[in-house]
């Protein structure tokens, strides 16, 4: 969905909308890569339970950064 705003922003030559969804076509990129990372994490570790408790402890250390606002 965000790739077809990006793109008519595109055909109109509206360069501050595109700029503008650039945040969010970057946060998804990153959003799609996290569940990937975990899935990989949790094949190579298996059934190990120190390795489960590990991957949590990371998962519960991550913090939510809100983006900075810019003004146009």
């Amino acid at each position: 969905m965000i790739n077809n705003l990006v793109k008519l922003a595109r055909e109109e030559n509206d360069y501050a909308t595109e700029s503008f969804l650039q945040w969010y076509v970057t946060e998804q990129v990153e959003e799609e890569a996290s569940p990937a990372e975990i899935i990989q994490k949790l094949k190579f570790i298996g059934k190990d339970g120190r390795g489960l408790l590990m991957i949590d402890k990371d998962l519960a250390a991550r913090v939510f950064t809100v983006p900075a606002v810019t003004e146009p």
